[in-house]
């Protein structure tokens, strides 16, 4: 596996998952751009990754920020060759019962404050003539359970970010894709796990996937020999969604 970059953006690095695509990526040598949106996050990642540049970046200040064309926490980052999304804030509720200023801030963050990053990152790409970013969705996306419409609908609006980017730009070297994950073995994923054990029973190969397995399968997607997979979305589940 051949990484042509040298440098990774990470949003939400503080997620297990997020930890493990950014120490995949370490250990390939790719210098990184590690965010979170709270101090907890920031400490976590600082503490195992002290080389990486650390930035706290709020994404509904930066959805705000954006609309008035001013300066924001984005232009700390410094124009990287990878953007890997892996961030998501936690809302459930049903769509009849929810708070109107609940969905309000929520949209605000995972789709607005998404597509300004986006919108920075890629400009700075272009510059470049590469890059290549990936969007980390779920199998949410097309089949959400009772309470997850709003996290459903945010991953379909980041899945159509990343699909057009790659559309616009591909000709001139900046390519995107996004992955479908289903049950991961990792933070919040491992607490529905612990309290739902039959879930796995719906897999067909009778378990989660890994926050490692996840981490190589997007180091692969990043990487020159899978170039040409652009605009499109690939679902890691396990074979959940091929089953009634």
């Amino acid at each position: 596996m051949h990484l042509s970059g040298t440098h990774a953006c990470i949003l939400g690095a503080s997620s297990d998952l997020g930890m493990a695509i950014a120490h995949t990526l370490a250990d390939a040598g790719i210098e990184l751009t590690l965010s979170a949106c709270s101090e907890q996050g920031i400490n976590r990642i600082t503490l195992a990754f002290p080389a990486a540049t650390i930035l706290k970046l709020d994404m509904k200040e930066i959805a705000q920020y954006a609309m008035t064309d001013r300066a924001s926490e984005l232009d700390g980052i410094d124009s990287p060759d990878y953007l890997i999304d892996c961030m998501q804030t936690d809302f459930e509720a049903f769509i009849a019962g929810a708070e109107s200023s609940d969905v309000t801030s929520y949209m605000e963050t995972n789709i607005s404050g998404r597509a300004a990053c986006l919108r920075h990152i890629s400009r700075m790409m272009l510059g470049k003539r590469f890059g290549r970013c990936i969007f980390i969705s779920s199998t949410a996306a097309a089949l959400p359970n009772a309470g997850q419409g709003f996290y459903s609908a945010s991953k379909l609006a980041g899945e159509a970010l990343y699909r057009s980017l790659g559309v616009e730009l591909g000709k001139r070297g900046v390519t995107s894709c996004s992955v479908r994950l289903g049950y991961v073995q990792s933070g919040r994923g491992t607490d529905f796990l612990e309290k739902n054990p039959q879930t796995t029973g719906r897999i067909p190969m009778a378990r989660a996937v890994t926050a490692q397995e996840a981490a190589r399968s997007i180091a692969f997607l990043l990487s020159d020999d899978a170039q040409m997979i652009n605009s499109t979305t690939i679902t890691m589940d396990g074979g959940l969604t091929a089953c009634k």
